[in-house]
């Protein structure tokens, strides 16, 4: 697609892509809002703006839906790496749960919201240059989680 067709079909409503990340153990969910220059109010809530790349899931693949979050250290990195020490340090084995909001013309209803959880296996990176966020649909808290054994339940089971 070259520019001139870029332009001509592209909405000229405004829009906004929203993320917020919410654990037990923070105070409050933190929401993002992609490459604005000063907070903005969707669906009630304020958005603190943040430069970073969002790669939306691929629906038309057979694989696990996996969003992708890049963003600046320098601008994130201190407070990410604060709030998995909070996590840390309570113990806590609750997934870090992501609410991705994709908002165009109208800032009360957001026209497409995904709700993951942050991968346990390399969820979030840290390197020289920025901070990689990757979730996906699957909630890590049932996969480890196994039936408990009850007399009551399984009846056969039981000493003879």
């Amino acid at each position: 697609m070259d520019r001139a067709t870029y332009w001509a079909t592209r909405s000229p409503l405004p829009q906004y892509e929203a993320i917020a990340f919410n654990h037990p153990v923070f105070e409050a969910p933190t929401r993002l809002v992609a490459n604005q220059f000063a907070e903005v109010t969707l669906a009630a809530q304020v958005h603190t703006p943040v430069p970073m790349s969002v790669k939306l899931p691929e629906l038309k693949s057979d694989a696990q839906p996996r969003l992708t979050l890049t963003f600046p250290r320098q601008v994130v990195g201190r407070e990410f790496k604060r709030q998995l020490g909070l996590i840390k340090a309570a113990g806590s084995r609750d997934p870090i749960t992501v609410t991705y909001s994709s908002f165009q013309g109208d800032t009360t209803t957001p026209q497409t919201t995904w709700d993951m959880y942050v991968s346990d296996s390399a969820g979030v990176t840290f390197n020289a240059d920025g901070v990689q966020v990757t979730a996906t649909i699957d909630n890590p808290m049932r996969r480890i989680a196994g039936v408990i054994y009850d007399p009551a339940v399984f009846t056969g089971l039981g000493p003879m």
